[in-house]
């Protein structure tokens, strides 16, 4: 590291502005950022984000301090009240204060959530730059008298700005770009490569690649040294041009054709080559899609229908097309991959035909199997669309069953024995410990999906699955009698405490899984008395977690009455461990303070502590866990009076050019407004009032607004400019200037964005609509009064097909340029995507309606698909459970707030929060 840094807090908080740092300007803070998390000095949030603009805490500001000076992380020596022990940054506060650069708060607390000053850091940053306090120096703006002196130091090094304020809280941000200058961040050439003979990439440690333009071409084969220029440093590269060539063309698949190159592409080089394969046999010409290999050292072109025959393959980049034969896809080997079959009913045998290729093309390649019980030939065994029965032809365990598999249009044919197997036949019998769920140290009760680790195998080392069904410790619910031991697939189970555990599930798959009823300890023994072997496991059942102890930050922002605020927590449970987000139970707070309006405090959707006041002053906020031994943490908090809407500060996302005739909308969405605070929010998300005027019309009635619809419409046959002003609140107005323009004047289209489209192969909801855009001669925005094309081609309608004047279908994966015409003339081109991935689940939203919460699920296209498959789950079972239609039902005489959230079927979840009170 190139400086030590020290730290003394005294624990102020609230927000300032740092100086770009002098050390680094040319990069921003987002790549200093990154340059410091590569060197492992900083880490983001778990969504990755960097948080720059998010107050840094004393426990963040720990870790950077920690690692800066190289210190060892020391746990042991965070002997702080607050600091829990499972607290993510507890060594660090412990190696900090080890070494006397940190203080705690006093009363053995450290406070590790609340921020840090900008007085505070620049003591910080004086000291580890070897300065010495201006003591005698004039400071502009309000600083501590202890801070005065290095504040002065701070300012005429430039490691700050002056402001009007050195007692507000430092963001992450503007650490970062401190800190950056402290460490040895400095970045070093990763990799060099030639792009071609006039370009090189080069690829820095911090992951900047620096692109640059040779004036003396580079020769192929040569190595050459290349001098490239990076933050204001030079760098020396050597690099030897290799120029990449398809080197080899052969068919891999029956409708594949696979190409390798000389090297691996680059990105730029895969970029250049895409759409550069073009495969003909006579005069026709076979559209295929391009697939590189993970390696990038070759790609395979696939074609939806490749007939025999022979084949010309031009590369793009490469002098000679490739010429090469395509051969039918023919059965070249069958097989039967099951190693045993299962004592059960509609049980697959695997039976797979396989071409020269070794591609699975069984379902079009008939199969005549046959199975015979060759231990009880007695017992017929019927085969049924490759399946069988074992159980309904009264096989036992250990019979043999001879299968013989046919493909007759191949000739090909295998005959092989499988062993009926169950428990019984199992002569290795494995059982693991249970684990905790991911993320959970430990098992608690209530939780489902928990896997009981089972391995069965037979004398030949075959695995064995149990078969499908339930291990169920309940006699009957009536009578609410439990046993001790069940049986299956010959197999013993016994569970010595079935309160814990009480029923085991076998899934299709043979996983065994239960859910932990309630808290306590279990032996669970599974036995196979034909073998005579047996394992044993204990399970332990912890108690629901309940909250100890809690610390109270800070709130985020200015509190005004009427208002929500965010206020930072830190909470630990009963077991030491961190309390996160949305799995605080309010219930088990106590917690007071002045002015608090009803149903507060709550968690939102985001996990964060939520409050609001009633009316302005000051507030004494206090909070403990119920159960904690400890002192409650308290906050003052002056609570500023209610905001008032001052003015309009603009609008956003409207056109303000118009094709006469044409519409565009001026809502509650894009009005942005202004309040007494400073802060701005759309007229929607304010809930407010305003009026929108015309004036200055260059011609009578040129435009008109409809206040029901917010249509703002330009009138027909007309041309010229108006006035809107938009008036809210007591103050301010906004005005601004609208054209309306003749048809004559708009020149030129675009077509507005359309992402990847499905292959959906119909029309539907995946359809895609192409809408145009004007351009004027100086290129301004013309809203348009029909956005329809006459008319959209698609240079690939194998790819993209156009169903109507402007919709469009998707039919495979590949590329299409769409040309839309006005009139008969082509107005503008897009290239579109098309992917046959299949519609998964990308977010998910929630809404209550009445007691039921509905949820919506998009996919990756943005269209609605069905949620069937996900879960619904509570954060506060105490206070009110949700069941799998998304039906609420409140605990009786409890109250509070929980958080619904809703996991999709690929485990993309969305959360609301509901009150209960």
């Amino acid at each position: 590291m190139k400086k030590s840094i020290s730290l003394v807090v005294t624990g102020a908080l609230v927000t300032s502005v740092f100086a770009s740092s002098a050390f680094a300007a040319e990069l921003t803070t987002q790549q200093k950022f990154d340059a410091l998390k590569q060197a492992g000095v900083l880490t983001g949030y778990p969504d990755g984000t960097a948080g720059l603009t998010k107050n840094i805490t004393r426990a963040e500001f720990s870790k950077v301090l920690v690692l800066l000076n190289g210190l060892t992380p020391d746990a042991a020596a965070a002997n702080y009240k607050d600091v829990a022990a499972k607290h993510w940054a507890k060594s660090f506060i412990g190696a900090g204060t080890k070494a006397g650069y940190l203080n705690g708060l006093g009363n053995n607390l450290f406070g590790p959530s609340q921020s840090l000053t900008v007085e505070q850091v620049a003591k910080t940053l004086v000291i580890a730059a070897g300065l010495q306090p201006k003591a005698d120096a004039a400071v502009s703006g309000a600083v501590s008298a202890w801070a005065k002196g290095y504040v002065a130091a701070a300012i005429e090094a430039g490691l700050i700005d002056q402001a009007a304020s050195y007692k507000v809280a430092a963001t992450r941000g503007q650490v970062v770009e401190a800190a950056y200058g402290l460490s040895d961040a400095a970045v070093s050439v990763k990799s060099a490569v030639a792009v071609d003979a006039s370009n090189i990439e080069v690829t820095f440690s911090d992951n900047q690649v620096v692109k640059q333009a040779l004036t003396t071409p580079l020769e192929a084969g040569k190595e050459t040294t290349v001098t490239v220029s990076y933050q204001g440093k030079s760098y020396e590269v050597k690099v030897t041009l290799q120029t990449v060539k398809a080197v080899e063309a052969a068919q891999s698949g029956g409708k594949v054709i696979t190409v390798k190159f000389n090297r691996a592409l680059t990105a730029t080089e895969k970029t250049y080559m895409d759409g550069g394969f073009t495969l003909k046999s006579n005069l026709s010409t076979f559209p295929v899609t391009a697939k590189f290999a993970d390696d990038n050292k070759s790609v395979a072109l696939s074609a939806v229908y490749l007939p025999v025959g022979d084949y010309t393959l031009a590369v793009k980049g490469t002098d000679t097309p490739f010429s090469l034969k395509v051969a039918a896809s023919v059965a070249a080997k069958i097989d039967i991959t099951s190693p045993a079959i299962q004592l059960a009913d509609n049980v697959d045998l695997g039976v797979k035909v396989l071409n020269q290729f070794g591609e699975d093309v069984t379902t079009t390649n008939s199969t005549y199997i046959q199975a015979f019980n060759s231990t009880q030939p007695t017992k017929s065994v019927t085969v049924s669309g490759g399946k069988v029965s074992l159980k309904a032809a009264g096989a036992n365990a250990g019979d043999k069953i001879a299968v013989t598999a046919v493909a007759p249009a191949s000739g090909l044919s295998i005959s092989k024995t499988l062993t009926v197997v169950t428990g019984s036949t199992a002569t290795v019998l494995e059982l693991g410990d249970v684990q905790p769920l991911a993320g959970k140290a430990r098992i608690s009760a209530g939780e489902t999906g928990l896997i009981l680790p089972l391995t069965l195998k037979d004398a030949n080392g075959q695995t064995i699955n149990l078969t499908a069904g339930d291990i169920d410790f309940k006699a009957g619910v009536a009578s609410n009698v439990y046993v001790n031991y069940k049986d299956k697939d010959g197999l013993f189970f016994y569970n010595s405490d079935n309160r814990v555990v009480e029923k085991i599930t076998v899934d299709s798959k043979g996983v065994l899984k239960f859910t932990a009823k309630a808290a306590g300890s279990t032996t669970l023994t599974i036995s196979n008395p034909s073998a005579g072997i047996s394992k044993t496991i204990i399970i332990n059942v912890a108690g629901s977690a309940v909250v100890k102890d809690f610390q109270l930050g800070s709130a985020s922002s200015i509190v005004v009455a009427g208002e929500e605020v965010v206020f930072p927590f830190v909470a630990t449970d009963t077991f030491g461990g961190e309390i996160k987000g949305t799995a605080l139970d309010l219930s088990q707070l106590d917690f007071s303070a002045n002015y608090l309006a009803d149903g507060y405090p709550k968690v939102n959707a985001k996990g964060e502590l939520v409050l609001k006041f009633t009316q302005e002053g000051f507030s004494y906020i206090v909070a403990r866990g119920k159960t904690s031994t400890s002192a409650p943490s308290t906050q003052n908090v002056t609570i500023q009076k209610a905001a008032t809407i001052v003015g309009v500060n603009g609008i956003k996302d409207v056109v303000t050019t118009l094709e006469d005739n044409a519409s565009v909308t001026l809502g509650g969405d894009n009005i942005v407004l202004v309040d007494s605070y400073g802060r701005t929010k759309t007229a929607t998300a304010a809930s407010a009032t305003y009026t929108v005027e015309l004036s200055n019309q260059s011609e009578a009635d040129l435009l008109t607004y409809n206040t029901a619809t917010g249509a703002l419409k330009a009138a027909n046959g007309k041309s010229g400019s108006a006035t809107v002003t938009i008036k809210s609140g007591s103050a301010e107005v906004y005005t601004f200037s609208v054209d309306v323009v003749d048809s004559a004047d708009v020149k030129s289209f675009t077509i507005n964005n359309i992402s990847t489209a499905y292959a959906a192969k119909t029309a539907g909801v995946y359809s895609k609509s192409v809408e145009l855009t004007g351009k004027t001669s100086s290129g301004v925005t013309v809203a348009l009064e029909n956005k329809t094309p006459s008319n959209v081609t698609s240079t690939d309608p194998t790819v993209l097909k156009v169903e109507a004047n402007d919709k469009l279908t998707g039919l495979k994966n590949g590329k299409s340029t769409v040309t839309a015409y006005v009139g008969n003339a082509a107005v503008a081109t897009q290239e579109v995507t098309v992917s046959e991935d299949a519609p998964v689940s990308k977010s998910v939203e929630l809404e209550r309606k009445g007691n039921t919460i509905v949820p919506t699920v998009k996919d990756q296209y943005g269209v609605v698909i069905s949620s069937e498959g996900g879960y619904f789950y509570s954060s506060a079972p105490t206070v009110v459970t949700v069941n799998q239609d998304g039906v609420l039902a409140p605990v009786a005489g409890k109250k509070g707030t929980a958080v619904i959230t809703f996991v999709s079927s690929n485990n993309v979840s969305g959360t609301i929060t509901v009150e209960i009170g």
